[in-house]
């Protein structure tokens, strides 16, 4: 009888051992569960943040081009007077050009990126666009004012990832400097029916697309052809740069 009496103690002991086990499995799953939330609501709230603080950064940035935009605006009203100095604002176009050709790459990648903000990364994005747009005109409009001195070429990309089209592009840019002007377009962006309008008027169907001043190059385009070109061009002009040397 005693044996039977311990062997039901040490049964019951091995039981309530087994209930606080489980008691404190059950807990450090429920602690590790809660640890896990925190740490991915934790994860979002800091990406959330950053994306604010981007997209409030793509603002001010997108704000600056549009004064500067307006600047030259104003400045090309008066070339026809003399009070304004070509050179000078080729220089300015030059450089704002390259300015949002960067911050324009920076909205791109948030866009792709975005967790809540991909319609206002969007809307950026058009603004952009459509101020890039508005330099080319404006360049346009110096170039019949003033002594031309440079290329522009227009620039009509797609999504595909192998095509490398952009960085001959660049390439010719750092050979050229601030004698070409290049304005890179997204033929796929939709949300901004002034792309497409450009594109017809150009007859553009092949992507991707360059447009050196009028003439359209459909397709992948070598440095040697584009080269040809552009010094082609540059040889008409007052000063042929370096570029161009042997050609």
């Amino acid at each position: 009888m005693a044996v039977y009496f311990v062997f039901v103690c040490e049964e019951e002991k091995r039981h309530l051992v087994d209930l606080m086990e489980r008691h404190l499995s059950t807990k450090k799953y429920l602690i590790a569960f809660v640890l896990t939330i925190i740490i991915f609501a934790g994860g979002i709230g800091i990406g959330i943040l950053f994306e604010n603080a981007r997209l409030n950064y793509s603002e001010q940035t997108l704000l600056s081009q549009k004064v500067n935009l307006q600047s030259l605006q104003l400045q090309q009203r008066y070339v026809g007077s003399g009070l304004a100095d070509c050179q000078a604002m080729n220089h300015i176009l030059e450089n704002n050009i390259d300015e949002l050709t960067k911050k324009m790459a920076e909205v791109i990648d948030y866009q792709k990126g975005a967790l809540l903000n991909g319609n206002e990364f969007n809307l950026q994005l058009q603004d952009y666009f459509l101020t890039e747009i508005e330099f080319l005109l404006l360049a346009q409009d110096i170039d019949q004012k003033c002594e031309k001195n440079g290329i522009k070429m227009v620039f009509f990309y797609d999504d595909n990832p192998l095509e490398t089209q952009g960085e001959i592009l660049a390439y010719l840019k750092k050979i050229f400097q601030d004698r070409l002007l290049v304005f890179s377009l997204n033929s796929q962006f939709k949300q901004e029916p002034l792309i497409g309008v450009l594109l017809t008027s150009h007859n553009i169907t092949t992507f991707p697309a360059v447009v050196v001043d009028e003439k359209v190059f459909q397709g992948h385009q070598s440095v040697e052809t584009l080269t040809a070109e552009l010094c082609t061009r540059f040889k008409g002009m007052k000063e042929v740069p370096e570029g161009c040397e042997g050609r």
